[in-house]
């Protein structure tokens, strides 16, 4: 999925939402893209503040680790606080738990300080507050502790049962499996290691995931991939040259991934709305009838953030192949200025035919080459106009379920 030469379709982003599952092995998404989908989950004010503050070059939060290990550390936090709430947990592997998770603990309460705290990131004294407030830069601490909350959230593929618990608990287990050895035998020593395996995630023979990396659900694999080409986009020397300088100023590109990762969660809090009201009234043959309607209805809202993911996809590529190209172009100047001195040196001997041969056809490929660009430019247009609709998308209503 990550190979820049193999396209993507709508009909991939259908199949691979619909079974939570992406192939290849895509990196963790990067720290701007995590804060952008984060800030989906805020109001659209807050939402707006966050992009122009990394349209403008202004600071953002920036932890010690990345946004995704702090996904992996809440989700490991989680599964340890479901396994001590088990009346059949033994008492000294409780123990143990309850210190790694102590632990765990404080490593989230740093983060969140750093997150909503913003030292050296928001201003803190007086003058500072007015002046960002009246730039409209300002993030107030409600909304930055929102903010930490929707970073726990980070789309993660792959995350294990409890699997950063695992490697920061299994010397402690050892410890304990050991003495308890010592103390009571070898099959007591292996109980405990048993119940360590199970509260603290050991994966199972066979368990890994094959075919690609998993999502919870496939409104986070869409919200994954979105950010996924958005990296790929921001990341690429093309995009930032001076030949797509026109189209950076035609999309802001920072502002589509926050509203798109905004409309997914929509929509997702809007799926579990819709199951609670089948769980509890589904009996009802009008409400079940009236709940149907709604979702025919509303199909087109998802199928609109399927073709907005894949015009990302399209700019991602066609943003890498112009990139070939500039390097390409760059290769030709290098070589047409060692031409010219190895030119200056054939014409003090009387022979220049070889030197203007090749110049020519260098010239021919340089030609070539922009033509090409001009190509990719005229594409990515095209991409864009797809992204920022002249129209804002429709305010969704109150319940939607996609499938």
């Amino acid at each position: 999925m990550s190979a820049t030469n193999t396209p993507v379709t709508a009909d991939d982003l259908r199949r691979w939402t619909g079974q939570s599952r992406i192939p290849g092995d895509p990196p963790d998404l990067t720290d701007d893209a995590c804060l952008l989908i984060a800030s989906g989950r805020l109001d659209p004010a807050g939402r707006a503040l966050i992009v122009r503050r990394l349209s403008a070059g202004y600071p953002l939060p920036r932890l010690s680790h990345s946004y995704p290990d702090l996904r992996r550390l809440q989700h490991a936090i989680l599964h340890i606080e479901y396994q001590l709430g088990s009346d059949y947990l033994p008492g000294v592997v409780a123990a143990v738990l309850r210190t790694r998770l102590s632990g765990m603990h404080r490593r989230r309460e740093d983060a969140r300080r750093t997150v909503v705290g913003g030292k050296g990131v928001f201003a803190t004294g007086t003058r500072g507050i007015r002046r960002e407030r009246r730039e409209n830069l300002y993030l107030d601490v409600d909304d930055r502790e929102r903010l930490f909350t929707a970073l726990l959230a980070t789309p993660v593929a792959d995350l294990p049962a409890g699997g950063s618990a695992r490697r920061a608990g299994s010397a402690a287990i050892d410890r304990v499996a050991t003495l308890v050895g010592q103390v009571a035998g070898r099959g007591a020593a292996r109980s405990v290691q048993e119940w360590a395996d199970e509260a603290l995630g050991a994966p199972s023979p066979g368990s890994a995931p094959k075919g690609g990396e998993a999502f919870l659900d496939g409104y986070e694999t869409l919200t994954f991939l979105a950010g996924h080409f958005y990296d790929r986009i921001v990341g690429n020397s093309a995009w930032r040259s001076d030949f797509f300088e026109v189209q950076r100023t035609q999309v802001n590109l920072h502002g589509e991934l926050a509203d798109t990762a905004a409309d997914i969660a929509a929509l997702r809090g809007l799926r579990v709305d819709l199951d609670r009201v089948r769980a509890s009234g589904g009996f009802d043959a009008a409400l079940a009838e009236q709940i149907d309607r709604r979702e025919q209805a509303l199909r087109p809202v998802w199928s609109e953030l399927i073709g907005r993911v894949e015009a990302f996809a399209e700019m991602a590529a066609t943003v890498e192949a112009a990139g070939t190209e500039l390097r390409i172009l760059d290769e030709f100047d290098r070589t047409a200025t060692i031409d010219s001195r190895i030119e200056d040196l054939l014409s003090r001997s009387g022979n220049r035919e070889l030197s203007q041969d090749n110049t020519r056809r260098l010239s021919q490929q340089v030609r070539a080459g922009h033509e090409q660009l001009k190509i990719y430019r005229d594409v990515l247009s095209g991409n864009i106009s797809r992204i920022a609709a002249a129209e804002p998308m429709r305010e969704l209503p109150e319940r939607y379920e996609p499938q």
